[in-house]
């Protein structure tokens, strides 16, 4: 399973390569990066999330991005046979025989983004609890072929132009991964900024009325937490909307760690959720539920 493959220990699959630790800091090791010559470790693999950040190199992921970067494949069958190859998991040369052999990576072919009117679509952020208004003001809507084949998706921007993508059936990225950056910018400069994990969370927020009259960032994935501390300067509140996962938590601590007081964490509010758009969404079918009921 591809998911057994994610489990890998990022630090124990770079020590069978011959990669160990310059720099331990608690749930962070430090080494100098595998990925290209350095004399000043700038690698970091984050335990906690088990996930790994190339300050020189500005990109970062999980193990499979790392194979990736590692060994150049032509295809993911490629990717996970590389891995088993460098650290043997009995399920990974079943996941990897798998999966039918192609000579090419996927090509994203005639990708094109206009505004977002598909009915599909509105509909299944409506499913999410997203009303039609918002989701058409503030997203996108993609078109694009696979080798062939056409598909849509909502879509998302980010800082570097790139495309966070989504649709009931598939969740991904067009071009280079990082954060979303969104002013608010009506009456001056905001001393207030909210943070989200993913843009549905985000969208969640405009529903609810709670991000009126404050900037807004989304993370798109919680490997870009350091990818966010240039934004965050000069703000007196920095509103935290991250998930209630181990994942989501080890973000919050480390970003509390650098910002003290100044950040709050809002998850409180969804307590209860893994995430600000579960809880709508729970909200919502309760609702309907009373209401349907009382007729």
């Amino acid at each position: 399973m591809i998911k057994e493959i994610k489990s890998i220990p990022l630090a124990a699959f770079l020590s069978r390569l011959g990669h160990e630790p310059a720099v331990r800091k608690g749930t962070r090791l430090w080494y100098k990066s595998p990925l290209r010559q350095e004399h000043t470790p700038s690698f970091k693999v984050e335990t906690a999330l088990n996930c790994w950040y190339d300050f020189g190199l500005g990109r970062g992921g999980n193990i499979i991005d790392l194979a990736a970067e590692l060994y150049q494949p032509t295809d993911l069958r490629h990717i996970l046979r590389c891995i088993a190859d460098s650290y043997p998991v009995p399920s990974v040369p079943t996941v990897a025989s798998s999966f039918p052999q192609r000579h090419s990576a996927p090509s994203v072919e005639q990708f094109e983004v206009v505004p977002l009117e598909h009915r599909a679509l509105v509909a299944y952020l409506q499913e999410r609890s997203i009303p039609a208004h918002i989701a058409t003001a503030n997203c996108k809507e993609a078109h694009y072929s696979v080798n062939g084949k056409p598909y849509f998706a909502v879509a998302f921007e980010n800082v570097c132009g790139g495309w966070e993508l989504r649709n009931r059936y598939f969740k991904g990225c067009r071009r280079r991964k990082d954060i979303s950056y969104l002013p608010w910018a009506r009456d001056g400069p905001s001393t207030e900024c909210a943070m989200f994990e993913g843009f549905i969370d985000y969208l969640s927020a405009l529903t609810l009325g709670i991000v009126s009259g404050t900037d807004a960032i989304i993370l798109n994935s919680v490997v870009n937490v350091n990818k966010v501390m240039p934004y965050l300067r000069g703000y007196k509140t920095i509103n935290c909307y991250l998930d209630n996962d181990t994942a989501g938590q080890t973000a919050l601590s480390e970003l509390t760690a650098m910002y003290g007081s100044i950040l709050i964490d809002r998850s409180t509010l969804y307590s209860e959720f893994n995430d600000l758009n579960d809880y709508i969404v729970n909200q919502s079918f309760n609702k309907h539920k009373i209401s349907n009921e009382n007729k």
